[in-house]
């Protein structure tokens, strides 16, 4: 869709992208130059939690009203930089919401129009955010793994373009939580129950063999590598790209399943946010560790909003 507002200079397109997850909200706004070179103008997130109560099959009115505050914010942050172009994706709460063309329509009376997309193409999406990053570009074999509040997606490809397989799961942080993490903190039998449930659902990815290079993106991801580098007195500069071994993971899975959410908010390096939902989100990294028989998980700041950057606007 276009939005009115200020161009940029001569050959210069200003374009937006907006991922409106389980949990966050993110928009990634750029100005590209006819040679393809991006600069960023603004970035932001908002835990507007869209998948509160996901269990129940329906958006919440309270959690929609969330989400689309954070919308009109993003519309506005798009108007005041003279945006051209919006590509606006909603996924796994989204998709699997009975009344989500309720939100879409409000969502519309924004000015933004909302693709809900499927779990495959999530999948693509994040994999083509770190295949991008020249990091990551000539890995093989390359797996990513993309932990949101409602699904996780996995995929595993080849520098040539092969992808060897990609799934979408019905296992996200907030899921996994609501489903199993209910005690403030969680008993020792809730975060069996939670591991197992974990480890059951990944059962239908086949494991992608000796050598693979696992990336992780997203919230869980990016808040883990904080909590680990503040831990150690680094620079979040660093964050894009740190490695976190098995061992540092499942010291954070004990760090989060000793303390309550309030003790959680007040870690260095975690988004308070994010507290009650943090420590199902490690016990699915942990989880994916293992299925991928690596020593640990690199940690990559660019997740889908990048991959659709890349893939709607040749960025």
């Amino acid at each position: 869709m276009r939005v009115a507002g200020l161009t940029g200079q001569a050959g210069m397109e200003r374009v937006a992208v907006v991922d409106i997850g389980s949990n966050t909200v993110k928009a990634l706004l750029v100005e590209r130059e006819p040679n393809g070179a991006t600069t960023v103008l603004d970035e932001r997130a908002w835990a507007a939690r869209l998948g509160e109560g996901i269990h129940a099959g329906r958006l919440r009115e309270a959690a929609m009203r969330r989400t689309l505050t954070a919308l009109e914010e993003v519309a506005g942050l798009c108007a005041h930089h003279g945006v051209a172009r919006i590509a606006c994706v909603g996924t796994s709460a989204l998709r699997d919401a009975a009344n989500r063309d309720e939100f879409i329509s409000r969502a519309g009376e924004l000015g933004l129009q909302v693709d809900a997309i499927d779990g495959t193409e999530e999948a693509r999406l994040s994999y083509l955010a770190v295949r991008s990053d020249a990091r990551w570009r000539h890995a093989a074999p390359l797996m990513v793994m993309d932990i949101g509040g409602g699904s996780t997606e996995l995929i595993v490809g080849h520098v040539e373009g092969s992808i060897d397989a990609r799934v979408s799961l019905r296992l996200g942080a907030v899921r996994l939580t609501e489903a199993h993490l209910r005690g403030d903190p969680p008993t020792i039998s809730q975060l069996q129950e939670a591991t197992a449930s974990a480890a059951q659902t990944l059962q239908v990815f086949p494991a992608p063999g000796p050598g693979v290079r696992l990336v992780a993106v997203g919230g869980t991801a990016t808040n883990m590598g904080s909590v680990e580098l503040t831990a150690a007195g680094g620079s979040l500069a660093d964050l894009h790209g740190l490695h976190l071994s098995a061992e540092a993971v499942a010291g954070q899975i004990r760090l989060y399943s000793g303390a309550t959410v309030e003790q959680r908010r007040t870690i260095a390096g975690l988004d308070p946010a994010r507290a009650d939902v943090i420590l199902g989100g490690a016990i699915i990294m942990s989880q994916v560790i293992a299925l991928a028989g690596a020593p640990g998980v690199e940690i990559s700041c660019r997740g889908l909003r990048w991959g659709l950057l890349f893939d709607r606007f040749g960025a």
